[in-house]
């Protein structure tokens, strides 16, 4: 099957596309990462059949999921043609994330507990789905601890109290206890409360054509919603609020709906990362 939808793509690339068009694409075509990229003179891109926000220059950012298929297909019209891409995109080997010593309630939620993690799923939606035309993230991102030490990877399966979780959709930063985090990149706040279920007090930003930052488990924020906020601004302070077992910032990040790895926001920007179509 997959075989026949690799020919398949290529067949429509080639029926579809009877001129190159230069793209320029930035970041590791691998699974769990972000692709900043820039085609220019066009008018709509595809991302696997959904449409993506562009720049006047060209310029847009997609996502592929910590489960993405080997092969995707990438979609450019211009005011002449139609332009298909086949995207061979790499494996990534996810860890295994063994956490013991969770609170047994949190790992087995009562009933009132699932209508409040409902709420908690409901907010975090709509702060994600928030649509800020503004490219906020053109100006770049930074880790949003100092000196905080990696205590859970995105993507890795967790075994929690010895039962089989969902995987990890963010980057855990383990620091001391009321230690500053600060805001990543500029964008606006859309989500700052909590105390939520699984994720405590957070603190979600909107950088800009559907790409959000997330900040969970904070002891406390310093910021509400509706807030602007630049680069390196305080944001809130490490805590251990939520599913936590000690203090530490979950950063996490979504574009579209799609969950990735922070750390490839870091990238942004780097001409180290880039290549041509």
């Amino acid at each position: 099957m997959k075989n026949f939808k690799a020919i398949y793509l290529i067949c429509c690339s080639l029926i579809f596309s009877s001129s190159a068009l230069a793209i320029e694409i930035c970041g590791n075509l691998a699974q769990g990462e972000l692709i900043q990229a820039k085609a220019e003179n066009s008018e709509h891109v595809f991302f696997n059949d959904k449409e993506l926000s562009v720049l006047p220059d060209g310029s847009f950012l997609f996502a592929l999921g910590r489960d993405a298929e080997p092969l995707q297909i990438l979609q450019i019209s211009t005011a002449e043609e139609l332009h298909n891409y086949p995207l061979e995109i790499k494996t990534t080997d996810w860890d295994v994330q063994k956490i013991n010593g969770v609170e047994p309630r949190k790992v087995t939620p009562t009933d009132l507990d699932n209508r409040k993690i409902d709420k908690e799923r409901e907010d975090l939606a709509r702060a994600l789905s928030y649509h800020t035309k503004t490219p906020y993230w053109q100006n770049g991102f930074i880790m949003p601890v100092n000196k905080g030490r990696t205590s859970g990877n995105f993507g890795g399966q967790r075994i929690i109290n010895g039962k089989k979780k969902s995987p990890h959709q963010g980057m855990d930063l383990a620091a001391p206890e009321g230690s500053p985090v600060f805001a990543s990149a500029d964008g606006t706040v859309t989500l700052s409360g909590g105390e939520y279920f699984y994720i405590g007090n957070v603190v979600v930003i909107d950088h800009g054509q559907n790409l959000s930052t997330i900040y969970a488990h904070l002891k406390s924020s310093t910021v509400k919603k509706g807030d602007k906020v630049k680069k390196g601004d305080i944001i809130g302070h490490i805590g251990k609020t939520g599913r936590a077992t000690g203090p530490h910032l979950h950063w996490g990040a979504s574009i579209n709906g799609v969950r990735f790895h922070p750390l490839s926001l870091l990238k942004i920007g780097d001409k180290n990362f880039c290549s041509n179509l």
